[in-house]
């Protein structure tokens, strides 16, 4: 899994996810934090605005299948 930089509305740098549809398949209790973009084990795949790693205190992770209904998850 990859992280790819996008600019929000508020023109903020966040982060996105680039993976395979196997990746995604065999990670579906692993969270993607928006903010830093970095993995988060033990989450929902539909988990919204957890705040749940020790890099980050915002509320910006979120499971992958949340993310993908989202469409912020690339399929590679």
């Amino acid at each position: 899994m990859k992280k790819i930089p996008y600019t929000t509305k508020t023109k903020k740098t966040q982060f996105k996810l680039q993976a395979t549809e196997r990746e995604l398949y065999e990670n579906d209790t692993t969270g993607w934090c928006l903010h830093c973009g970095c993995t988060v084990e033990e989450v929902e795949p539909d988990a919204r605005k957890y705040v749940h790693h020790d890099g980050c205190t915002l509320p910006k992770v979120y499971g992958l299948m949340e993310l993908s209904l989202m469409g912020l998850v690339i399929i590679k």
